[in-house]
């Protein structure tokens, strides 16, 4: 898919299938595989696949954020990849008409296009800041599922695990 089309429905469907599918995966065949009631599978289906997209949101925000020491990899790799992530879209929604934003889209393999197309996200904490907050919200969505689970060590353990996910640093 060319890059300039690409939309946040389009982020939103690409990480359902991919990240929030694998979380949900897991979630759920622990579910079943202990023979929980269908309730609480339910509750976990739903727990998996917003843990997962709050995991994929903020790898994504370290994906400019980060170092590559942190991550294993260069920064703004996903762009050099031809992926554009929430960042990327939110940048494009707020700089419209800037010049390296359009150069990225004609020629997504010029590593000094994506350099600066990755200091202009890091730069911005507004970006970064409306991220966070959506991963935080998929994060809360993950923690609200699991409230009609008893209330126990293991359900302690998952809510703790959609709060770290957004403030993790790899």
């Amino acid at each position: 898919m060319p890059l300039l089309s690409q939309s946040k429905e389009c982020y939103y469907q690409r990480i359902a299938k991919k990240t929030a599918t694998l979380f949900t995966t897991s979630t759920e065949s622990g579910a079943v595989l202990s023979n929980a009631p269908e309730e609480a599978i339910k509750r976990l289906v739903e727990y998996g696949f917003n843990l997962g997209t709050a995991f994929q949101i903020v790898d994504d925000i370290l994906d400019f954020s980060g170092t590559e020491e942190q991550l294993g990899k260069p920064t703004g790799s996903d762009l050099t990849q031809g992926t554009v992530t929430l960042p990327v879209l939110l940048l494009i929604e707020q700089y419209p008409g800037e010049e390296a934003v359009k150069q990225l889209f004609k020629d997504h393999n010029n590593p000094d296009i994506t350099k600066v197309v990755t200091g202009m996200v890091r730069n911005s904490p507004k970006i970064l800041d409306e991220c966070y907050q959506t991963a935080t919200k998929y994060s809360d969505r993950a923690i609200r599922s699991l409230q009609a689970l008893p209330k126990n060590k293991a359900r302690e353990s998952l809510e703790e695990l959609a709060r770290y996910i957004v403030y993790r640093k790899k």
